[in-house]
């Protein structure tokens, strides 16, 4: 999903088999991102549906990944970062928009045709699958094969969601399931265009050389892997006390990425709830609304445990007790059941 960051980025021309083909794939690929984006804009006003908008920013955004794809297929990295910044601008205005539009019906907005949003939704995840299936056979070696399914796999994602919007409104008759959706991929959108402009600023700069660029991603995927690591641990352990530590330690590891850190907060609320600890269960839902906005600023509470104990803006040094469970994780040395994790401070 373009509002995730998920970039097709094109391989170079002397790597390309069939460049005349590739050409005309991408040309299918344009042609309908873009009659999409057109879709869910018409649906969307016409249905009264935000999360319609906020999904056809995901189309806009792909379909001008196409098209610089295709003007710039064989161009200096300069050219490409320039046309990055239009789509970064796009992306973000697209998404105050649709925030404000958001807020604005939370007083005088009517509820959406349900059935309308899920057929377009429907329509739209369609098109997302068949123009992944076109794109993959030009996706060489494990990385860009993973690559695919990632983004293909988040455009199913913003599709779900719509559905999902849908059948809410539909079963309580409520516009609340549509603005919430429509909020949360308006901030993933901000969230996206901003990283786009920062990473066109840095190569515009000349500072993000391919050495640079390589050791990001290697420590972008050392964390993501930690932070897995710890959430399993989280799920395995006995006592609360241990998957809570672990699920601390699991935020601090996964904090500066959108979705690890989503991922822990809901996983701290569903947590609150199996143990009915309803401060809990409140604090991260706060938290859950103010992930995607930090990210949007980048302004983190790096350290920060993430708990409601403790101040959701404060940045703190990392507690010596989860940096223990982290080494250990990184050593794989971790068992969930032999650990003994003190209580936080504030439940004792």
């Amino acid at each position: 999903m373009s509002a995730h960051c998920c970039e097709h980025e094109p391989p170079k021309p002397s790597q390309i088999a069939n460049l005349g083909r590739y050409r005309r794939i991408l040309w299918v690929a344009l042609v309908v991102n873009a009659a999409m984006f057109a879709v869910e804009i018409v649906a969307g006003i016409q249905a009264g549906s935000l999360a319609l908008l906020a999904d056809a920013i995901d189309f806009g955004g792909d379909a001008l990944n196409y098209g610089v794809s295709l003007a710039v297929l064989a161009s200096a990295l300069a050219w490409r970062a320039r046309a990055a910044l239009l789509k970064a601008v796009s992306m973000m205005g697209f998404g105050v928009f649709v925030l404000g539009q958001a807020v604005w019906s939370l007083w005088h907005g009517e509820v959406p045709a349900a059935l309308t949003m899920g057929a377009v939704a429907l329509l739209a995840l369609a098109a997302n699958v068949g123009v992944a299936t076109l794109l993959y056979a030009f996706r060489e070696g494990d990385a860009n094969m993973r690559s695919v399914w990632l983004c293909s796999r988040n455009d199913a994602i913003g599709n779900l969601a719509v559905m999902l919007a849908a059948l809410g409104v539909f079963g309580t008759g409520s516009a609340w399931p549509d603005l919430l959706v429509a909020a949360l991929m308006a901030s993933l959108a901000l969230h996206g265009g901003w990283s786009v402009w920062q990473q066109a600023r840095r190569e515009l700069n000349g500072e993000a050389s391919p050495a640079h660029s390589l050791e990001r991603q290697q420590d972008d995927r050392h964390k993501m892997a930690l932070h897995q690591t710890l959430i399993r641990q989280a799920k395995l352990a006995r006592s609360v006390n241990t998957k809570w530590q672990f699920l601390e330690a699991a935020h601090v590891a996964g904090q500066t990425q959108l979705k690890p850190h989503l991922q822990t907060h809901a996983t701290m609320m569903k947590l609150a709830w199996q143990t009915r600890n309803l401060k809990e269960l409140v604090g991260q839902l706060f938290r859950l609304v103010l992930v995607p906005i930090g990210h949007v600023l980048g302004r983190l509470p790096l350290g920060n445990p993430g708990r409601s104990n403790v101040n959701a803006f404060r940045s703190m040094a990392v507690r010596p007790d989860l940096l223990a469970v982290m080494q250990s994780a990184r050593d794989g040395s971790v068992q969930a059941h032999t650990i003994t994790a003190p209580t936080p401070p504030g439940n004792r």
